[in-house]
């Protein structure tokens, strides 16, 4: 998975966008009520077979702890130096929420710990830990925030996966934002901001220290968006971000990475019912480099958020959007990404949810005038299961078969077919 994925988080968007979320004046019946996502397949509340937690006082306490076990035939993800392996993982996780009438406050933590059968340079930990609230300042107002901490990996065959031999890249990533809402009749304003900084560890290769401080990075991002309902369920919004970015280091003699730009977008949501709902945008985006050497980036700019579903036990959903990343090459300003998403949920049994999925990317690099182009492409076909055997017990079984093609890369290693399956099970109080 390309860059952004090492964030189950965590590469920056050049617009931040949302599903709409209700607007006022309900008796005239034009608003988008969000009610409707919690009554899709993936989302929709079983409370005859699913625990809830534990409430202490005003909290709802949910505790979890899961065992995964995986097997792929190519765990490095390369066509020169194919070697499978099974690993074994423990995922501990916390939720903490409040239960006011008004106002909210959450906090919540998970953990990976995984190892190798054979590859035991493979091995990681990883964490992440947030915290995050909303202040409801009236009834038509509303301000909310996050801020939180991960220890996260690039997973092999990314685009930030550049390190072969040695154990894979890990990085600490620092966010935090804001976001104020205001409501008025039929219309609604969100003004947004959020930060994000990412440092990387140095890694060791036959007794050499490989300094990795040159992906160390910032990026600044603020938001306005303007919505208001022009029909039953429907709404129009307009939308600008702007963004700017910052490498830490830059190497004696090589140009400043550094860039700036912005995301115009303007489209319609939807979702008065549960047949579909979500959101099409497209407008502008334009990127400026302080470089010189770097060109650019201007063009069409789009984004989808769509589900549908046609009956109450399936779901089927349809994402795709532009946006920006930060690189982890030398001499690379960054990554557009290009991504389309198909997935979708059905309801089986009661207890049983069958997930299969498809996810296409294209990684275009910002490589200086006069550079061969550099383009990665990945595609993924993924199906998986899950089945909650009693209230408490979950297991979930995952296969997916995936592949990595490029254009212009120094290392044709990099090209890849993958096959990967998982399954693990989850306890939850």
């Amino acid at each position: 998975m390309a860059v952004r994925q090492a964030r189950q988080s965590r590469a920056l968007p050049l617009c931040l966008l949302g599903l709409i979320a209700p607007f006022a004046d309900a008796s005239a019946q034009t608003t988008v009520d969000p009610r409707m996502e919690r009554d899709t397949v993936g989302a929709r509340s079983r409370p005859e077979v699913e625990t809830v937690g534990a409430r202490v006082g005003a909290l709802l306490i949910s505790p979890s702890f899961g065992i995964e076990a995986d097997a792929t035939d190519n765990i490095y993800a390369r066509s020169d130096t194919r070697r499978g392996d099974v690993a074994l993982a423990i995922l501990p996780a916390l939720a903490v929420r409040s239960q006011w009438s008004r106002h909210a406050l959450g906090l919540s933590a998970e953990g990976t710990v995984k190892r190798y059968a054979r590859r035991t340079t493979e091995n990681i930990e990883t964490y992440a830990v947030k915290l995050d609230g909303r202040l409801d300042i009236s009834g038509d107002t509303r301000l909310s925030g996050d801020i939180g901490s991960a220890r996260r990996i690039e997973p092999r065959g990314t685009t930030g996966d550049t390190l072969f031999g040695a154990a894979p890249i890990a990085f600490t990533q620092l966010s935090g934002g804001g976001e104020l809402e205001q409501t008025f009749a039929r219309a609604r304003l969100t003004l947004a901001g959020r930060y994000e900084r990412f440092r990387y560890e140095d890694r060791e290769l036959g007794g050499t220290l490989i300094d990795l401080s040159q992906r160390d990075y910032e990026a600044l991002t603020g938001s306005f968006r303007a919505a208001i309902g022009v029909g039953p369920g429907v709404a129009a919004f307009a939308s600008l971000a702007y963004n700017r970015n910052r490498y830490l280091t830059t190497p004696a003699g090589l140009p400043s990475r550094d860039s700036h730009g912005f995301t115009l977008l303007t489209g319609v949501a939807f979702g008065l019912n549960r047949l579909l709902q979500g959101e099409l945008g497209v407008g502008w985006v334009r990127q400026d480099f302080n470089a010189p050497v770097f060109p650019r980036i201007s063009g069409l700019a789009y984004n989808a958020q769509l589900r549908w579903s046609p009956t109450r036990l399936t779901t089927m959903r349809l994402s795709g959007g532009r946006t920006f990343q930060r690189s982890p090459i030398i001499g690379v300003a960054g990554i557009q990404q290009h991504e389309v998403t198909l997935s979708a949920e059905h309801e089986l049994l009661r207890t049983l949810i069958l997930r299969p999925s498809l996810r296409y990317l294209v990684a275009d690099f910002q490589v200086p005038t006069g550079t061969a182009k550099r383009q990665e492409r990945y595609f993924t076909g993924a199906f998986g299961a899950t089945w909650r055997l009693t209230q408490h017990l979950e297991v979930a079984a995952d296969y997916a078969h995936s592949l990595g093609r490029n254009s212009g890369a120094v290392d044709p290693g990099r090209a890849y077919d993958r096959n990967r399956a998982t399954i693990s099970i989850r306890w939850r109080l």
